[in-house]
């Protein structure tokens, strides 16, 4: 087979690509996922995301044992299907701050600055809520605050700004710092993640096509230029050429666990895997940045609350969100929120912390809902840890070895327990003590035992970027034009191309680059 471009990855961004570039009926598109189309009704319920986590339209990654955690292996969700981790997430569109970006075109990505990418973000954005410069309307993933937020979330608000927490409209707005809910990728009541808002309206384009189920083990270069991949699919192996591209999108752990396969990465792990160097690239697979959350603060309440009007348990909360669209389902568990300023010195928020009051309403394994606490949850939205994505071995069935490094830094852990802290003064505040049993937890701990607590509990927040890094430095791997060094025909387009962590999540931001994506490849 031969195809003008070939997209690795049907995720957040790959999605984007192939619908943008598949819209000239000149260029043929193909675009491969590892993984099948999402099954199940669940995939498109707000709160059904939770019930997906380890399925078979996840990778279920594990990272390496983490020094600063006591040795745990962290679980890595992953999307595998059509649409990628936009199938599994939890639906948080957020962009990050306008300084995010200014430091990318700052770092030598010239391009990449806010008033360069904001564009990219309203070219995407149909969102329902706001219609200002900084939004989009008419794009095709539905963008809107939920209608079905816990009755909680106000209270939370209410407890923010009496402790001089702004109110904010919009996180995505002139400014990122304040309270307020977050938006969401949702439409009609139902989730919009890639796969809904690009690929489902473009499915009958004789110009594309998507193969699923189909596994890239290799890209082929010869002679320093890409000329298509070999696929594991229907029990065989086979190489498709492409005739202009080949567009890696397979995220922050797949991309360069690809490229090093292909001998593209650091020359001395890949002869360490028996592995030809076509290209020294030291950066693939390092500068691994992640959000990581540890320390959440509850509260017991003193009358259990619940969103339903009937469910006992998660079968009949399905059939009252199916017949109503209303209850624990409809929830996104993150609708409320704030970004808050840790450090006094810095200019831009430095924490997000997210309310989850319908975690008083998640199903045990005993089917019965537990509605007796709420939780305020949160990370530190720039952390100076550095991690790595490397080579198990040369198998491309062996899962690659991912090491966030959490807490390597002190800064991270530091400013971690800072943010327990000023949750606890969120939670313990006035507008919550009709509700709330007692005070909220942990208590009053000293630094070094809330570091205790922070690194027995800490997991991710399932955002890994940099990987393929963006520059023009000698550890980045891709130039401003996503170009992959030294290598024709070849770009990254996907969140390992981030030159830095972003404060907020990651999938709003990933759209973007895809959308960004589309453009340099179209010029």
């Amino acid at each position: 087979m031969n195809f003008d471009y070939i997209i690795v990855g049907a995720g957040s961004a790959g999605c984007v690509i192939a619908n943008r570039l598949s819209a000239d009926p000149s260029c043929r598109v193909l675009l491969i996922e590892a993984g099948g189309e999402p099954d199940t009704n669940l995939a498109t319920i707000p709160g059904g995301a939770i019930y997906l986590w380890g399925s078979k339209l996840d990778w279920a990654y594990t990272t390496t044992p983490q020094k600063q955690l006591f040795g745990r292996r962290i679980a890595y969700p992953r999307g595998r299907a059509v649409g990628g981790t936009s199938v599994l997430n939890l639906m948080m569109y957020v962009r990050g701050s306008r300084a995010d970006y200014d430091r990318w075109k700052a770092m030598g990505n010239p391009g990449w600055g806010y008033d360069d990418v904001l564009p990219y973000f309203r070219r995407s954005e149909g969102n329902t809520n706001l219609a200002d410069d900084y939004h989009g309307t008419d794009g095709p993933m539905g963008v809107a605050t939920n209608p079905h937020r816990h009755p909680l979330c106000e209270r939370f608000l209410e407890a923010a700004q009496s402790l001089g927490i702004p109110y904010n409209p919009d996180f995505n707005g002139a400014v990122q710092e304040g309270c307020g809910y977050f938006q969401a990728t949702l439409k009609n009541g139902r989730r919009c993640g890639s796969k809904e808002a690009f690929i489902d309206p473009i499915r009958d384009r004789p110009n594309f096509t998507l193969l699923r189920n189909a596994f890239v083990f290799r890209l082929v270069i010869e002679h320093g230029r890409a000329r298509g991949v070999d696929i594991f699919t229907g029990g065989r192996t086979q190489r498709i050429e492409a005739g202009r591209e080949v567009i890696l999108a397979a995220g922050a752990i797949g991309s360069p666990h690809l490229l090093m396969l292909s001998g593209i990465g650091p020359a001395a792990h890949l002869v360490a895997h028996d592995i030809q160097v076509i290209a020294d690239l030291p950066g693939v697979g390092q500068d691994l940045q992640d959000h990581i959350g540890g320390g959440a603060v509850s509260a017991a309440l003193k009358e259990p609350l619940d969103l339903s009007a009937h469910a006992t348990g998660f079968d009949d909360a399905l059939a009252e969100f199916e017949g109503t669209g209303k209850g624990h389902l409809a929830t996104l568990h993150l609708d409320a929120g704030a970004f808050l300023k840790l450090d006094p010195s810095g200019t831009d928020p430095d924490f997000e912390a997210v309310f989850t009051p319908s975690h008083a309403e998640f199903y045990r394994a005993d089917g019965k809902p537990d509605r007796t606490r709420v939780y305020l949850g949160g990370w530190v939205s720039r952390p100076q840890s550095r991690g790595s994505v490397t080579l198990a071995s040369a198998n491309p069935l062996d899962r690659p070895l991912i090491d966030p490094n959490y807490f390597a830094e002190p800064l991270d852990l530091r400013l971690t327990v800072e943010g327990v802290r000023r949750r606890m003064e969120i939670l313990n505040a006035g507008p919550f003590d009709d509700v709330r049993l007692g005070r909220a937890d942990p208590g009053d701990l000293d630094d070094a035992a809330l570091e205790l607590r922070v690194r027995r509990s800490a997991t991710t927040i399932w955002h890994p970027t940099s990987t393929c890094r963006m520059g023009a430095d000698e550890r980045a791997v891709v130039g401003p034009d996503l170009r992959v060094h030294g290598i024709e025909r070849l770009r990254v387009c996907d969140a390992s191309v981030m030159p830095s962590m972003i404060s907020a999540n990651t999938n709003a931001t990933a759209v973007m680059i895809g959308e960004k994506a589309s453009d340099l490849v179209r010029l």
